[in-house]
Protein backbone atom coordinates (compact mmCIF):
# COMPACT_ATOMS: atom_id res chain seq x y z
CA UNK A 1 0.00 0.00 0.00
CA UNK A 2 2.87 2.38 0.81
CA UNK A 3 4.30 1.65 -2.63
CA UNK A 4 1.01 2.73 -4.24
CA UNK A 5 0.92 5.86 -2.11
CA UNK A 6 4.50 6.70 -3.15
CA UNK A 7 3.62 6.24 -6.83
CA UNK A 8 0.61 8.53 -6.43
CA UNK A 9 2.76 11.14 -4.71
CA UNK A 10 5.31 10.90 -7.54
CA UNK A 11 2.53 11.46 -10.08
CA UNK A 12 1.24 14.46 -8.09
CA UNK A 13 4.75 15.92 -7.94
CA UNK A 14 5.15 15.49 -11.72
CA UNK A 15 1.78 17.17 -12.37
CA UNK A 16 2.66 20.06 -10.06
CA UNK A 17 6.10 20.47 -11.63
CA UNK A 18 4.60 20.46 -15.12
CA UNK A 19 2.02 23.11 -14.15
CA UNK A 20 4.68 25.27 -12.54
CA UNK A 21 6.86 25.01 -15.64
CA UNK A 22 3.93 25.99 -17.89
CA UNK A 23 3.13 28.98 -15.66
CA UNK A 24 6.80 30.00 -15.69
CA UNK A 25 6.88 29.84 -19.51
CA UNK A 26 3.77 32.01 -19.73
CA UNK A 27 5.22 34.57 -17.32
CA UNK A 28 8.51 34.58 -19.24
CA UNK A 29 6.70 35.15 -22.54
CA UNK A 30 4.68 37.98 -21.00
CA UNK A 31 7.84 39.60 -19.63
CA UNK A 32 9.46 39.41 -23.08
CA UNK A 33 6.40 41.00 -24.70
CA UNK A 34 6.45 43.75 -22.06
CA UNK A 35 10.14 44.50 -22.74
CA UNK A 36 9.51 44.60 -26.51
CA UNK A 37 6.56 46.96 -26.06
CA UNK A 38 8.48 49.32 -23.82
CA UNK A 39 11.72 49.44 -25.82
CA UNK A 40 12.83 52.99 -26.72
CA UNK A 41 11.20 54.11 -29.98
CA UNK A 42 8.88 51.09 -30.07
CA UNK A 43 5.37 51.62 -31.33
CA UNK A 44 2.80 50.73 -28.70
CA UNK A 45 1.36 47.33 -29.45
CA UNK A 46 -2.32 46.98 -28.81
CA UNK A 47 -3.19 43.39 -28.15
CA UNK A 48 -6.67 42.24 -27.34
CA UNK A 49 -6.86 38.97 -25.49
CA UNK A 50 -9.90 37.11 -24.44
CA UNK A 51 -9.95 36.64 -20.70
CA UNK A 52 -8.75 33.25 -19.57
CA UNK A 53 -11.63 31.39 -18.06
CA UNK A 54 -10.58 28.52 -15.90
CA UNK A 55 -12.94 25.69 -15.13
CA UNK A 56 -13.25 23.86 -11.81
CA UNK A 57 -10.32 21.63 -12.71
CA UNK A 58 -8.08 24.64 -13.35
CA UNK A 59 -7.94 23.99 -17.08
CA UNK A 60 -8.71 26.68 -19.60
CA UNK A 61 -12.35 26.78 -20.52
CA UNK A 62 -12.43 25.98 -24.23
CA UNK A 63 -16.15 26.65 -24.60
CA UNK A 64 -17.16 23.02 -24.31
CA UNK A 65 -20.16 22.19 -22.20
CA UNK A 66 -19.39 19.93 -19.24
CA UNK A 67 -20.60 16.38 -19.71
CA UNK A 68 -21.10 15.80 -15.99
CA UNK A 69 -22.08 17.71 -12.91
CA UNK A 70 -19.11 18.41 -10.63
CA UNK A 71 -20.04 15.70 -8.14
CA UNK A 72 -20.45 13.00 -10.82
CA UNK A 73 -17.09 13.94 -12.35
CA UNK A 74 -15.49 13.84 -8.90
CA UNK A 75 -16.91 10.34 -8.30
CA UNK A 76 -15.62 9.08 -11.65
CA UNK A 77 -12.17 10.51 -10.92
CA UNK A 78 -12.20 8.98 -7.46
CA UNK A 79 -13.03 5.57 -8.92
CA UNK A 80 -10.18 5.99 -11.40
CA UNK A 81 -7.70 6.79 -8.63
CA UNK A 82 -8.70 3.61 -6.77
CA UNK A 83 -8.37 1.52 -9.94
CA UNK A 84 -5.00 3.01 -10.76
CA UNK A 85 -3.78 2.51 -7.20
CA UNK A 86 -4.62 -1.21 -7.29
CA UNK A 87 -2.85 -1.87 -10.59
CA UNK A 88 0.46 -3.01 -9.08
CA UNK A 89 -1.22 -5.60 -6.84
CA UNK A 90 -3.78 -6.84 -9.37
CA UNK A 91 -3.31 -5.56 -12.93
CA UNK A 92 -5.94 -7.83 -14.46
CA UNK A 93 -8.65 -6.67 -12.06
CA UNK A 94 -7.59 -3.04 -12.54
CA UNK A 95 -8.01 -3.34 -16.29
CA UNK A 96 -11.42 -4.96 -15.84
CA UNK A 97 -12.49 -2.22 -13.44
CA UNK A 98 -11.19 0.44 -15.83
CA UNK A 99 -13.29 -1.10 -18.60
CA UNK A 100 -16.33 -1.09 -16.28
CA UNK A 101 -15.69 2.54 -15.37
CA UNK A 102 -15.46 3.62 -19.00
CA UNK A 103 -18.66 1.69 -19.75
CA UNK A 104 -20.38 3.48 -16.83
CA UNK A 105 -19.20 6.86 -18.11
CA UNK A 106 -20.45 6.12 -21.64
CA UNK A 107 -23.76 4.91 -20.22
CA UNK A 108 -24.06 8.06 -18.12
CA UNK A 109 -23.43 10.31 -21.13
CA UNK A 110 -25.90 8.32 -23.23
CA UNK A 111 -28.57 8.47 -20.54
CA UNK A 112 -28.06 12.20 -20.07
CA UNK A 113 -28.64 12.91 -23.76
CA UNK A 114 -31.56 10.48 -23.90
CA UNK A 115 -33.24 12.10 -20.88
CA UNK A 116 -32.92 15.54 -22.41
CA UNK A 117 -34.25 14.33 -25.74
CA UNK A 118 -37.24 12.68 -24.06
CA UNK A 119 -37.96 15.92 -22.20
CA UNK A 120 -37.92 17.93 -25.42
CA UNK A 121 -40.07 15.36 -27.24
CA UNK A 122 -42.67 15.46 -24.45
CA UNK A 123 -42.88 19.22 -24.74
CA UNK A 124 -43.23 19.03 -28.54
CA UNK A 125 -45.90 16.31 -28.40
CA UNK A 126 -47.95 18.13 -25.79
CA UNK A 127 -47.95 21.20 -28.00
CA UNK A 128 -46.02 23.10 -25.37
CA UNK A 129 -44.05 25.97 -26.79
CA UNK A 130 -40.31 25.43 -26.25
CA UNK A 131 -38.30 28.62 -26.04
CA UNK A 132 -35.65 29.32 -28.61
CA UNK A 133 -33.22 29.68 -25.72
CA UNK A 134 -33.94 26.12 -24.52
CA UNK A 135 -33.41 24.80 -28.03
CA UNK A 136 -30.23 26.89 -28.40
CA UNK A 137 -28.84 25.38 -25.20
CA UNK A 138 -29.73 21.87 -26.37
CA UNK A 139 -28.03 22.45 -29.73
CA UNK A 140 -24.99 23.94 -27.98
CA UNK A 141 -24.68 20.81 -25.85
CA UNK A 142 -24.93 18.57 -28.92
CA UNK A 143 -22.34 20.68 -30.77
CA UNK A 144 -19.96 20.51 -27.82
CA UNK A 145 -20.25 16.72 -27.65
CA UNK A 146 -19.96 16.42 -31.43
CA UNK A 147 -16.72 18.45 -31.42
CA UNK A 148 -15.30 16.28 -28.65
CA UNK A 149 -16.08 13.09 -30.53
CA UNK A 150 -14.46 14.35 -33.73
CA UNK A 151 -11.33 15.46 -31.92
CA UNK A 152 -10.69 12.07 -30.31
CA UNK A 153 -7.62 10.21 -31.47
CA UNK A 154 -7.44 6.46 -31.58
Amino acid sequence: MDENREKQMDMDVEDTARAEMENEQIEQRERSEHVERNAPGAEPIREERAPENRGPTGTLDDGLEPLFEDEAARQFRSRWQVIQGKFVDDPRDSVKQADDLVADIIKSVTMSFADRRVGLEKQWKSGENISTEDMRLALKRYRSFFERLLSLES
